[in-house]
């Protein structure tokens, strides 16, 4: 049994916390669409509330998404009745081989322990010469002030015998070795960066209201004790919790074409 992790948890909240910002609405998904063949059919594994899949559908895509959580689907369908679903796990999924041109994943993969069972999936349900895409919308571009925050506390909580760390992919690095193995040729692209604002005092709120996944398993007492710690260290770090911050991210596009072994 798989336990990747599921967003039950995160359905009545997640499209307040995730937003679907200008740059990701107006040239994200052109080029995704871009990229899609006419007529082609599309499976969005761990597709969520439709963040990314329900633009797609609403301009015609045959897209049909997956996700471990059936309350997160249920978001989906309420914002487009008409989209097909089906509850599965990434690393087991109940369709045909051979049977999508394109699989697509959106911020997933880290949240997948059996991640290379998953590639594998993706490779089987792919016709020959299928095209799996790995989506990130907001990939840090150099050092990220949110990205030191989140290793911080992480740390701090190893340090003292909590592991907040995902048991997915957290780099490329991991991953890309393992789709060439399976006979993709791999291309990335980069559609565009942007500037991702924020005041350090909202991430601190995003933490605390446990919006993040990794914090979900961290025990209530602790927890508390690691948002203090990791209040201390931002204001000694970056002084003014309400100042305007800017992280640079991209909207980049990972292409894996998969050729017969």
């Amino acid at each position: 049994m798989s336990n990747s992790r599921s967003f039950d948890r995160a359905a009545d909240i997640y499209d307040q916390t995730r937003f679907l910002l200008e740059p990701i609405a107006k040239y994200g998904i052109q080029a995704i669409l871009d990229l899609i063949v006419s007529k082609a059919r599309v499976l969005d594994v761990g597709t969520g509330t439709g963040r990314i899949s329900v633009p797609l559908l609403e301009r015609g895509v045959d897209l049909i998404g997956c996700d471990l959580s059936n309350k997160m689907l249920r978001r989906l369908q309420e914002k487009l009745p008409s989209a097909r679903i089906a509850q599965a796990d990434a690393s087991l999924l109940p369709f045909p081989t051979a049977h999508f041109d394109f699989v697509m994943t959106v911020h997933v993969l880290h949240l997948i322990p059996p991640w290379r069972e998953a590639l594998r999936e993706f490779r089987r349900v792919l016709k020959p010469d299928g095209i799996y895409f790995n989506v990130k919308t907001w990939d840090a571009v150099g050092t990220s002030i949110r990205g030191e925050m989140r290793e911080f506390w992480r740390s701090w909580l190893k340090s003292h015998g909590v592991n907040a760390y995902l048991t997915g992919v957290q780099r490329n690095a991991e991953s890309l070795p393992v789709l060439q193995s399976l006979g993709a040729r791999l291309t990335e692209v980069e559609v565009i960066r942007y500037p991702l604002t924020f005041t350090l005092r909202e991430e601190l709120e995003r933490f605390a209201s446990r919006v993040y996944s990794d914090a979900w398993d961290v025990p209530d007492a602790i927890f508390e004790t690691s948002l203090q710690e990791l209040r201390i260290w931002v204001e000694h770090e970056y002084g003014d919790l309400d100042q305007q911050r800017a992280d640079e991210v991209r909207f980049v596009i990972d292409m894996a074409r998969f050729q017969e072994l």
